[in-house]
Parts: structure tokens; C-alpha cells; sequence
């Protein structure tokens, strides 16, 4: 049995319109996502302790970087000060 390539399955996926659509708006989720993760490991913090800094719990942290679910603004506010980050909208736009 011969597997599927990611890339490959990947670019099938996003010939789809509506896949691509829904794909490209999930990328400032993301890369926010990446952002805060790529902070708290570069301050050496585990999740406990971002958690303890920010008054949340562990298994919080653990959504917020997995993705599941979706944050608050309070939630990402409490996140990025503890990291030394500000979070900026630079642009609303209708959908």
C-alpha cells in the first residue's frame, strides 16, 4: 500500500476554492499561534508557568497553542503581556 505525499494531497486540497478560502483565513490565527509559542519558548517557559503568569490554567495555554477552541481577546491579552507582546489590529475589513 503506497502512501499519500502531504505536499501533494495538500495542493489537491487547495484547487477547491472554498478549501483555499477557508485555509487563508485561518493563517493569522496561526501564525499568531507560532508567534506566542515560538515567545515562551524562547523565555524558557513552560506552559505552567506562562499559565501561573498569566493566571490561567495549564490546559488553557494548551488550547490556545493547539488551536482547539477559540480565545478571548482577554485570553490573548493576559497571553502576549506575559510574554512581552502587544497585540495590534492593523486592519478590520468586512467579509
Amino acid at each position: 500500500m503506497q502512501g499519500i505525499d502531504f505536499k501533494d494531497f495538500k495542493k489537491e486540497l487547495l484547487e477547491d476554492p472554498e478549501v483555499k478560502k477557508h485555509y487563508d483565513s485561518l493563517k493569522p490565527r496561526y501564525a499568531l499561534i507560532a508567534a506566542l509559542i515560538a515567545r515562551r519558548n524562547e523565555l524558557n517557559l513552560s506552559q505552567r508557568d506562562l499559565a501561573g503568569l498569566t493566571g490561567l490554567k495549564q490546559p488553557a495555554i494548551c488550547r490556545l497553542e493547539s488551536g482547539s477552541g477559540d480565545a478571548t481577546l482577554d485570553t490573548l491579552s493576559k497571553v502576549s503581556r506575559a510574554l512581552g507582546f502587544e497585540i495590534t489590529l492593523t486592519e478590520i475589513s468586512a467579509l
